[in-house]
């Protein structure tokens, strides 16, 4: 099994309702959706669309939020380092 961990020690977890792209959309996002491209980036009236227009899918929406907010040094709105690191858990054969 793989678990999705963030630099700052936030775990995805089986059985929570929060992903790690929940996560990083929630540290990187302003809470009024204006990215550095200057444009709003919320989820409109289309479901799974962005209102620029992305998106299609919960995966192309997600990468689409992802890729608009996050920036290169990975520092959130808290501060902190966010990225996605992999630890795989379970019995080692």
């Amino acid at each position: 099994m793989t678990v999705q961990n963030c630099a700052c020690g936030f775990t995805e977890a089986e059985g929570i309702d929060e992903t790690i792209g929940d996560h990083l959309f929630e540290m990187f996002a302003p809470d009024n959706g204006k990215a550095a491209d200057g444009l709003v980036h919320l989820e409109g009236e289309a479901n799974l669309f962005c209102m620029c227009g992305a998106g299609g899918s919960a995966e192309r929406l997600e990468a689409h939020f992802l890729s608009v907010f996050m920036p290169d040094d990975h520092i959130g709105l808290d501060g902190a380092k966010h990225e996605t690191t992999a630890v795989t858990t379970g019995c080692a054969r």
